[in-house]
């Protein structure tokens, strides 16, 4: 195993130069998460560091800017420090879940990859499933937002945006890095957005670029991390709220009659 932080990922040839905020979609409250729906985990948390431990060995300690994942009970160092917003959501998880098997006992293993694969059966939210629930809202279409980047709007007005789809099927998400930014959704208007990176961060995460982190402001997600029925009628409420951001009072009384037919 390497003992150095990957290279950030290159540039890539279109879309906005890197700044400094650039970054992809890992952070610690990812990686926690990520631990702790593990079997059999512990945790401490002390001075800003969750340590993470399967029976009494350690695998995993997490700072605010990193993830110390260690692999073998003999050599403490023999592991790898991930730094986030430069290693991809997939890989951090991969890891992860690979240190946490050095030193799981084998039922646990077995059950979590049971889990794993009942997950994998369910049906994946696509792009399709977010179409047809933005076409149920009344005047919402997809169009051009910025220039000739395209995004789900009410009526053709270019200010009444509410959500897009990242590359390739629009320009570049804010501040996203690749490969995390493959297969996006960003729901710009999002009022409950602290409380679903606090609650749910496996799943939902901002970048600067969308505001602060404990106010409202826009959202990311993949879609490769939503399966089943339950998880799309999430992302419905949440595009239904910030469509109701925008529209007219018209509008969203054109929805409610609807409804109550």
């Amino acid at each position: 195993m390497p003992k150095q932080p990957p290279r950030a990922p290159r540039s890539r040839s279109r879309g906005a130069p890197r700044k400094v905020d650039h970054r992809t979609g890992s952070n610690a409250a990812f990686a926690r998460a990520i631990a702790a729906a593990l079997p059999d985990v512990t945790v401490t948390n002390r001075a800003g560091r969750s340590s993470f431990a399967v029976g009494k060995q350690r695998f995993l300690v997490v700072d605010d800017a990193t993830a110390q994942i260690i692999f073998d009970a003999d050599d403490a160092d023999d592991g790898i420090t991930l730094e986030f917003g430069v290693v991809g959501r997939d890989e951090l998880r991969a890891t992860i879940e690979e240190a946490w098997e050095s030193f799981a006992p084998k039922p646990a293993i077995t059950a979590n990859r049971r889990r794993k694969a009942a997950r994998a059966k369910q049906r994946v939210v696509t792009s399709d499933d977010i179409r047809r629930v933005v076409a149920a809202l009344p005047d919402a279409n997809e169009g051009p937002i910025w220039g000739k980047d395209l995004g789900f709007r009410v009526g053709d007005e270019k200010k009444t945006r509410f959500a897009r789809f990242g590359p390739p099927e629009s320009g570049r998400v804010g501040n996203l890095l690749p490969p995390d930014d493959e297969g996006t959704l960003v729901i710009f208007h999002c009022e409950a957005k602290p409380e679903l990176l606090a609650s749910t961060p496996e799943r939902y995460f901002t970048t600067p670029h969308y505001g602060d982190d404990d106010g409202p402001g826009g959202v990311i997600v993949r879609l490769s991390e939503f399966r089943g029925d339950a998880e799309l009628d999430e992302l419905a409420e949440l595009l239904e709220d910030a469509w109701r951001e925008v529209a007219s009072p018209e509008q969203i009384a054109a929805l409610e009659a609807d409804r109550a037919r």
